[in-house]
């Protein structure tokens, strides 16, 4: 059975099956920015898993599948490069796409990290070109896996 979530830009977005929300790993050790985004995420049609370190969102990728994955470089623990990696890394047809999110400009974030392999959104942004982003992507995967 399909439903439709409502984005924050008052059209839907097609969910497959019911409880069936995208997955999405937020990175981010601001906890302001972590509330923010996790309900604007929320609202918008996803489920949202919040970490705070490098650390930990290494261990939610071993854990748990994710659809996406809202990365911020600059982590308390210096890890945001080694969760970058990983997700390079990871043997996948398309899932999980991700998005960098960082208050260095892309032309630094790629000399400190190489190559991003997604869409990059310098601090501050608009959260709802974040929404639009993940939906974009998550589409696009699911319409060329479908």
């Amino acid at each position: 059975m399909r439903r439709f979530a409502r984005r924050a830009d008052s059209r839907f977005m097609v969910i497959e099956k019911e409880g069936e929300r995208p997955r999405v790993l937020l990175v981010e050790d601001d906890a302001a920015v972590t509330r923010i985004l996790s309900l604007l995420l929320r609202n918008s049609g996803f489920d949202v898993t919040g970490v705070e370190s490098g650390k930990e969102a290494l261990f939610a990728l071993d854990v748990k599948p994710y659809d996406a994955v809202v990365l911020d470089l600059g982590l308390p623990d210096g890890l945001g490069g080694e969760v970058l990696g990983k997700l390079h890394s990871v043997p996948r047809d398309c899932f999980p796409v991700w998005v960098v999110i960082s208050a260095l400009d892309e032309d630094e974030v790629v000399r400190r990290y190489g190559s991003i392999g997604g869409p990059f959104l310098p601090k501050p942004f608009d959260p709802l070109r974040l929404v639009d982003l993940l939906e974009d992507q998550i589409e696009r995967c699911r319409s060329t896996h479908s």
